[in-house]
């Protein structure tokens, strides 16, 4: 009796050991480097790009994942100060090193196995790939625009990518996740009909935005003008206020219930892995028994509350319009997020069957059966599996939306008043005035950044 309750003395304390271990392993994403991020993000939105900038260049010239997301965010910040250079510079940069990476399997990575996903290295949404093109193009125009037209395209050949991959994997609804976005379309449209002379690809990259985004009722007036041939009025050029309005989409943790299409990509996974090993008779070994797992931590998107609807642009005190949605960054992101949720969570199970083998094979080291090892099996695996958090790490300062408005103006210099409205049409915070000097047939663009009340305007051609 005195040796059995010796044995199960020494299980309290590793059991109590181990506990303390996943505990700490758990703890992968520092507190303060998520606050400090958080901060930023909060800063940005009330308009304190200073406090943005302050809290996240520091992050981002640390190693890591988190200083991938924070430079992610800081360019935002450049382009939104007026550093156009400095925005295109570092999204440059990071698109090399996205490209450049080899990506992990879709449910592997052998790190993120024994922890939870935050230990992989990071590596971008879809979503976030196709928009660190299309904000590199918003950074063109608001530059010299020599490459817009470039980055334009390569956000389109990306999503065009995505869309191949997600199909080759047989993700559904992957066609309405991964469809074109209208913006790549429509720049092209308006850098080609700058040319005046190439309106016939003008009217072709207007109709695919008709196709991509129906509801956006310019387009109908784009294509008519791009077949009549006519850039604008005589005497008269264009003003483009192309605005990256909103707070746009964040990841937060939740629990979601598994599938049974997720537990089949999880046995497909774990038995080619096991499958790859043969036994010294040449046998084939059987796969692992999922262990049974009604739910998940997951990643989820969610989108910030942002009181901005549009932006209203006047000049001379007559209000000439407001922006209407091209892009939505936000249903993009949750399209594309509920379509990879079955992946999500599979990768999840895999994780799961991995630790619940490891503590299994620990057990059988230790010398644990009967009743010590079942209790050693069902505390180590539970304090290892409570331990998990979802990877929330993203870009988070996307917009909500991206919007345009154009419109055709005298020849000359105008005062032009830019002010975000709400959802009610109202204004909601103070007018950013601009000098705009507008020439005969030729476009002239403003890049606006408006998260929440306050307007900030890239510089343009």
């Amino acid at each position: 009796m005195a040796r059995s309750s010796d044995n199960f003395a020494g299980l309290s304390i590793l059991l109590a050991k181990l506990t303390f271990f996943f505990a700490i392993a758990g703890l992968t994403g520092c507190a303060r480097s998520v606050h400090s991020i958080d901060h930023a993000r909060s800063a940005f939105s009330s308009g304190d790009l200073s406090a943005a900038d302050q809290t996240l260049t520091p992050l981002a010239e640390k190693r890591g994942g988190k200083a991938v997301t924070a430079s992610l965010d800081l360019a935002m910040v450049e382009l939104a100060s007026g550093d156009v250079r400095a925005a295109e510079r570092r999204l440059r940069g990071l698109r090399d090193k996205f490209d450049g990476a080899s990506k992990s399997s879709v449910v592997g990575n052998a790190v993120s196995m024994v922890t939870d996903d935050r230990a992989r290295t990071y590596h971008p949404a879809g979503y976030e790939e196709v928009m660190i093109r299309t904000m590199l193009s918003l950074c063109s125009l608001a530059g010299d625009g020599t490459d817009a037209e470039s980055y334009a395209l390569q956000a389109t050949t990306k999503q065009a990518a995505l869309l191949q991959e997600a199909e080759s994997r047989g993700v559904l609804g992957a066609g309405e996740a991964y469809q074109t976005l209208a913006l790549a379309p429509y720049l092209r449209g308006v850098l080609r009909e700058a040319t005046h002379h190439d309106f016939d690809d003008a009217a072709h990259a207007y109709r695919l935005v008709s196709e991509a985004r129906p509801q956006f009722i310019p387009a109908g007036e784009d294509i008519a003008r791009a077949d009549g041939g006519a850039h604008s009025q005589p005497g008269h050029g264009v003003l483009y206020v192309i605005a990256c309005v909103g707070r746009g989409p964040v990841l937060e943790e939740t629990t979601a219930p598994t599938t049974s299409t997720a537990l089949s990509i999880a046995s497909s996974v774990l038995n080619a892995e096991t499958n790859e090993k043969d036994t010294p008779e040449g046998k084939r070994v059987d796969g692992p028994v999922l262990p049974n797992i009604a739910s998940v931590k997951i990643p989820t998107v969610v989108i910030p509350p942002s009181p901005v609807a549009a932006i209203a642009v006047r000049t001379g005190g007559q209000l000439l319009g407001a922006t209407q949605t091209l892009t939505d960054v936000g249903e993009l992101a949750t399209r594309q997020n509920e379509a990879e949720m079955p992946w999500t969570i599979a990768r999840a199970v895999v994780r799961r069957v991995t630790k619940e083998t490891t503590v299994a094979k620990l057990g059988d080291t230790l010398g644990l059966d009967g009743s010590a090892g079942s209790l050693f099996h069902f505390a180590a695996a539970s304090a290892w599996a409570g331990s998990e958090k979802a990877d929330t790490r993203c870009w988070g300062l996307l917009p909500r939306e991206i919007q345009v408005f154009r419109s055709e103006l005298p020849v000359g210099r105008h005062t032009v008043s830019l002010q975000s409205v709400g959802f009610g049409g109202q204004g909601i915070g103070p007018p950013s005035n601009e000098s705009v000097d507008i020439v005969d047939g030729r476009n002239t663009y403003r890049i606006v950044v408006a998260p929440a009340e306050r307007v900030f305007v890239a510089s343009g051609q």
